[in-house]
C-alpha cells in the first residue's frame, strides 16, 4: 500500500510488515499528514497476522523530526499546534501498544520526534553513522509526559535528564552504551543485522512476544495494562499451545514449530 505519494508505504511478506519513510530531500521530517498515514499503516498491521513490524528510513536518515515548514504555519494557528500534537502522541502510543514486536531500523538521523517513534518500537538497530538527539528544549519547548518515560525506561533518569535538558548529540556507540540502541551494526551493513534480528524473533514464539509485551507494558507505567492483566499474561501462557509446543520441542531436543 502507498500513502502520501509514497512519503509512508507499507507492505506485508509473510510474517514480516514494513513501515518505510521515504522523504530523502527532507531527511524524513514528518508532518502531521506523515504521522496519520503511519497511524492507519499501523491500523491495518494490528489487524493482520504479522509477527514482526520493522520501521525503516533512506539511507542517512530515519528522520529528522518535525518538518519546519509545517512547524512554520503550526505557529501561527494554535488549534493546528495542538491537533499535531495529538495526531503524533496517538500515533507513538499505538505503536507502542502494538501486539507485534516492532523493530526500529536506524540508518542516520535519529532526532526528535524521529527518536520518538523509534522509542515507541519495541528494539532499535543502528548503523555506525547514526546521530541521536532530543531537541525540544532548544525551541523553548518540552517533551512529552509519554515520550519522557520511553526515554527514562530505556537509557534511566540520569541519561535521560542529560538528552532532554541539553540537547545533545548522540552518536552511535554512545547511544548503544546507554541502552537506546538494542544492536549496532558493524561491516556487515545494518540489512544484514536487521536480517538476522528478524530471524531470530521468529525463532521465538509469537503468544509468547504478545504476552512478554503486556508484562513489560505495565512495569514501563502504561496506564492501559493493570497489574492483574500482566498476571493473567504471566499465568495462561501455561496452557498456550506455544507452551506444549515449545516443552515438546525442549524435551525432544529439536527446534520448536510454533503457530
Amino acid at each position: 500500500m502507498i500513502t502520501e505519494d509514497t512519503v509512508i508505504c507499507w507492505s506485508r511478506d509473510g510474517a514480516l510488515a514494513r513501515i518505510g519513510i521515504h522523504r530523502p530531500d527532507k531527511r524524513n521530517a514528518l508532518a502531521t499528514r506523515h504521522w496519520a498515514a503511519i497511524e492507519a499503516a499501523l491500523d491495518e498491521i494490528a489487524a493482520s497476522d504479522a509477527q514482526i513490524v520493522v520501521i525503516s528510513g533512506v539511507p542517512g536518515a530515519f528522520s529528522a523530526g518535525a518538518d519546519i515548514d509545517e512547524l512554520g504555519q503550526l505557529l501561527a494557528a494554535p488549534a493546528a499546534f495542538a491537533a499535531n500534537n495529538a495526531q503524533v502522541q496517538r500515533t507513538q502510543l499505538k505503536l507502542q501498544r502494538l501486539p507485534q514486536t516492532t523493530l526500529a531500523v536506524i540508518d542516520g538521523a535519529c532526532v526528535g520526534g524521529g527518536l520518538g517513534l523509534a522509542l515507541a518500537c519495541d528494539l532499535r538497530l543502528a548503523s555506525a553513522r547514526s546521530r541521536f538527539a532530543i531537541t525540544p528544549a532548544k525551541l523553548g519547548l518540552v517533551y512529552s509526559a509519554d515520550d519522557s518515560r520511553r526515554l527514562v525506561n530505556t537509557v534511566g533518569m540520569a541519561r535521560a535528564r542529560e538528552m532532554l535538558l541539553t540537547g545533545r548529540l548522540l552518536d552511535a556507540q554512545t547511544a548503544q552504551a546507554w541502552g537506546l540502541v538494542s544492536q549496532l551494526a558493524g561491516e556487515e551493513g545494518i540489512q544484514a543485522v536487521e536480517q538476522a534480528h528478524v530471524q531470530q524473533l521468529l525463532a521465538t514464539s509469537g503468544q509468547a512476544r504478545r504476552a512478554i509485551k503486556t508484562v513489560l507494558g505495565h512495569l514501563g507505567g502504561d496506564a492501559s495494562i493493570d497489574l492483574a492483566q500482566a498476571d493473567a499474561a504471566f499465568n495462561d501462557a501455561f496452557s498456550s499451545c506455544d507452551f506444549v509446543e515449545g516443552a515438546a520441542a525442549f524435551l525432544e531436543k529439536r527446534a520448536p514449530r510454533f503457530s
